[in-house]
């Protein structure tokens, strides 16, 4: 009986340890689908067949303006509301002023559902996290993500840890034409 209890509180310890190094700012650079991998931007087996109708990744050096959105424990986004215009180029500087883990997730409606899903049935926030429009960051931490806007549309940047979104955790970001 001891020695299961022992067994269980190392492995209990282990996936602590496994998850205090896994989660954080992850690498945020995979080209769409029309774009041609770089060095500097991997593209994991999954995103190769997607695309973003509304923009793509970008360097960060390509920034037109830097955006700061607060992650709360609140399950709020402040702002909660972002505008931005066709052919700019914006880092979000994202910043968990929290006490909990949180994800900051850009995406129309369908990839958000997605990504609800895929957290909903097991995934591991910021474990296989190598999507260009997904940050993870633990308590007091900052990432950033730097995105180009293509297209006009209203999408969305929601936190999808258990019950974060349907919570109410999600902002607007409407992309004009000027």
């Amino acid at each position: 009986m001891f020695r299961d209890a022992r067994r269980l509180a190392l492995f209990g310890s282990l996936l602590m340890l496994v998850a205090a190094c896994s989660t954080g700012v992850q690498p945020s650079a995979s080209p769409p689908a029309s774009a041609e991998p770089s060095a500097d931007m991997p593209m994991s087996s999954d995103d190769q067949s997607a695309g973003f109708a509304w923009g793509e990744p970008a360097e960060p050096a390509d920034a037109n303006r830097m955006i700061e959105i607060r992650m709360t424990d609140e399950l709020r986004f402040e702002p909660a509301e972002v505008k931005v215009l066709v052919g700019e180029t914006v880092t979000f500087k994202v910043t968990n002023s929290g006490q909990i883990l949180h994800d900051f997730t850009l995406g129309d409606e369908e990839t958000q559902a997605d990504h609800e899903a895929e957290m909903a049935a097991g995934g591991m926030p910021g474990i296989g996290h190598d999507d260009p429009n997904v940050l993870t960051l633990e308590p007091g931490q900052t990432g950033e993500l730097t995105w180009r806007f293509t297209a006009q549309a209203t999408i969305l940047y929601g936190c999808h840890l258990p019950g974060h979104y349907a919570a109410g955790m999600v902002g607007t970001l409407t992309i004009s034409g000027s």
